[in-house]
């Protein structure tokens, strides 16, 4: 039926055509116009779905309350992509491109190039949990009716028509990904539960990896901030990894729940420093994870650091990293001490994002070895109200973002 409604211009010529013929009244030809448009509409929306971004170009200042509900196409399958119909996703720092672009004109530069490759409306967000729902011809990984989950680092490459537009497109309705960037969700994790994890899951595995994991003879480890997306995840894939002694900070009110997913002390940040030597020991620790980001952390980890250690911090803004990473003095004084800062992403630019990663966060998950921190969930509607949260800070692993359909989407 709506196969043959698709012809939209054929459907009104054949009404006018018919009431001329059989000279109705006039009312009723009215009447019969209404429902001809009405039914066109609905098949003009047959193939569209709501997404949550940035219709238009718009200042750093202003992109945040920019962010809105937008109708947009249902996208286009490759040959070797699959269709999911989103259930859930989060809110990540990297979905906030206007604080991650720096300085401002950066931010202005990218919606200049952004503009000009046709990039509006830009439908943000970066983890996927849902259901595929089509396939391209060339898939022989998925069939339809699978439960996915994945980071669409690929997409915010390239998207097809965009290049560098930094945007996943998960905040929607349905995105499309290749079938190499996505692995099936973990069964004993919900959608909500499942749309938290990829990117955090995936920054925290190659931030281990990067200084150590997995330690086949133990280690001492130090996370630092262990209540936040990436560091409650560290947390439970150290311990994983084989990490046999995990110092982590957090506040002292959330001290039980650290230890709960695995840390064997927690340094209260409120009343101690975790670099005074009366609580870690210098040149004591394998590896220090730092998501926290304070100025002059990487020259702090470097004394705790034994010899041979390594110490990994996030990268949090582009072009520039902005992570705290040690002094020239601390890397030469050092030399087998090594550091890394890391942004997550995919093949040929970067090992982090990769399906191989995204499938050892899957067997954890399975073993009972991880599991996802939720604090709050929001629908796709109230994204403003989403995004507030977000920014005020403060909480215990992620913001998830369901994906509440106003209506019946038709593929």
């Amino acid at each position: 039926f709506w196969l043959k409604l698709r012809a939209a211009s054929s459907i009104k010529i054949s009404a006018d055509i018919l009431l001329v013929g059989v000279g109705v009244s006039l009312a009723t030809s009215t009447m019969l116009r209404v429902l001809v448009a009405f039914i066109l509409m609905l098949v003009s929306w047959a193939d569209t779905m709501m997404g949550a971004g940035l219709q238009y170009a718009t200042s750093p200042g202003a992109a945040q309350d920019a962010v809105k509900l937008i109708r947009l196409p249902v996208p286009t399958l490759g040959s070797k992509d699959i269709l999911v119909k989103q259930a859930a996703s989060s809110l990540n720092h990297l979905d906030l491109l206007w604080e991650i672009l720096l300085p401002s004109v950066t931010f202005y530069a990218a919606e200049a190039l952004w503009k000009v490759e046709g990039g509006f409306p830009k439908i943000l967000g970066m983890d996927v949990s849902g259901t595929v729902v089509a396939v391209g011809k060339g898939v022989t990984k998925f069939s339809v009716g699978d439960q996915v989950w994945g980071f669409n680092a690929a997409g915010a490459v390239w998207d097809g028509s965009t290049l560098g537009g930094l945007a996943g497109h998960a905040w929607a309705q349905m995105v499309c990904m290749s079938q190499d960037a996505i692995g099936l969700k973990p069964s004993n994790l919900n959608f909500t539960e499942a749309g938290s994890v990829p990117l955090c899951g995936l920054t925290a595995l190659s931030a281990l990896k990067a200084v150590g994991a997995p330690w086949r003879s133990g280690a001492t480890v130090v996370v630092l901030g262990a209540t936040g997306g990436v560091g409650s995840l560290a947390v439970q894939i150290a311990k994983a990894l084989g990490a046999t002694r995990l110092i982590a900070t957090a506040s002292g009110s959330k001290a039980d729940f650290v230890k709960s997913l695995g840390a064997d002390e927690v340094i209260d940040y409120h009343t101690e420093q975790w670099f005074n030597s009366t609580l870690i020991a210098d040149k004591s620790v394998d590896a220090v994870l730092d998501t926290v980001l304070q100025p002059g952390t990487g020259d702090r980890a470097y004394s705790k650091l034994k010899n041979g250690g390594g110490f990994v911090t996030l990268c949090t803004g582009i072009p520039s990293c902005g992570a705290p990473l040690p002094s020239l003095r601390s890397i030469l004084t050092r030399p087998s001490v090594r550091y890394t800062a890391l942004r997550c992403m995919s093949p040929p630019t970067g090992d982090c994002a990769t399906v191989e990663n995204l499938n050892e966060l899957h067997d954890l998950a399975e073993a009972g070895r991880l599991r996802a921190q939720v604090q709050q969930t929001f629908k796709l509607e109230d994204i403003q109200a989403a995004l507030a949260r977000f920014k005020s800070g403060h909480m215990t692993g992620k913001i998830g973002l369901t994906m509440q359909d106003k209506e019946e989407i038709l593929v």
